[in-house]
């Protein structure tokens, strides 16, 4: 009973949010969404009015599917904080709808998006910095990029992650299966991926109630073989976290502070990770997990 009680209030929370208005975020920089004639594949969420250089999020959605609504409260609120997030999926007021899935993932039809997708997002990137015509022109900071997933978006960004042009990657409540796992053989994945990294990854879980939790365990034995910085945080929010509530709700808090930390240099963010006090060592809502972490 209590499981239907929790399935009807989702529903009743996802109502709300198709239709309450575009949220704008709570940082310092009100926030907009659109999408691109130029990139119909995916949506910008980016400061209304851009002021200087604006470190990059690339984003993949839970379930790979090819629409961002349902995190745009917490992309909106990435975003307010001074970076251009682009979001696979073109941008609608509404959700799209859902494929239908056989109970077995060996009968799926093909994932609705690609980790292709995140380098068409950073080639675009490119060409729009030097074209005057466009809004963006001389406000896209290329040199700090982090690619950033929910479940299976989290798979997309660990994938696409041996881009040298990717900064960072956040891995939210996701983590690699073994590799002959239909989720990895559509990814065209292995375990492996975690060898090849070049820059810090974060992890980001929902506590031992997340299905991701054990995936996400396993990549972070993997990781302490490595001489690769690397954290695991966990918040007790389960698989689906907080993503749809104003703001991002509280579990947006690790992935901002990662974010600030690691592309804008922001010393308030990186105390929550560094040294014996850190505010996520702290902190009762998280459990933090270091690795070669400076």
């Amino acid at each position: 009973m209590k499981g239907v009680m929790a399935f009807v209030l989702a529903l009743s929370m996802m109502s709300s949010f198709a239709q309450a208005p575009v949220p704008t975020g709570s940082g310092p920089e009100a926030a907009t969404v659109y999408s691109d004639p130029t990139l119909p594949t995916h949506s910008i969420y980016r400061p209304s009015v851009l002021n200087g250089n604006y470190p990059v999020v690339l984003w993949g959605n839970g379930s790979c599917v090819n629409d961002n609504f349902h995190y745009r409260e917490f992309l909106i609120e990435v975003a307010s904080y001074g970076f251009i997030v682009i979001a696979i999926g073109p941008f609608d007021t509404k959700p799209a709808p859902r494929q239908e899935r056989a109970e077995n993932p060996a009968e799926w039809p093909p994932f609705e998006t690609s980790y292709r997708q995140h380098a068409d997002a950073l080639d675009w990137l490119e060409s729009v910095e030097v074209n005057r015509d466009s809004d963006l022109a001389g406000h896209v900071d290329l040199d700090n990029v982090a690619v950033m997933g929910h479940s299976c978006g989290g798979l997309q960004a660990v994938k696409a992650s041996s881009d040298p042009r990717i900064t960072t990657t956040l891995v939210l409540n996701s983590g690699l299966f073994p590799n002959d796992d239909q989720y990895m053989i559509r990814h065209e994945a292995t375990r492996e991926e975690l060898q090849h990294l070049h820059a810090p990854i974060a992890y980001f879980i929902g506590g031992e109630t997340d299905i991701a939790y054990v995936n996400a365990e396993a990549d972070w034995l993997d990781l302490q073989k490595q001489d690769q910085p690397a954290i695991n945080a966990n918040m007790d929010v389960g698989h689906g976290a907080t993503y749809q509530m104003p703001g991002g709700g509280p579990f947006a808090e690790g992935p901002l502070a990662w974010l600030k930390f690691q592309l804008k240099d922001d010393p308030v963010a990186a105390a929550m990770f560094l040294g014996e006090d850190c505010g996520m060592c702290s902190s009762s809502a998280w459990q933090l997990k270091r690795h070669a972490l400076h």
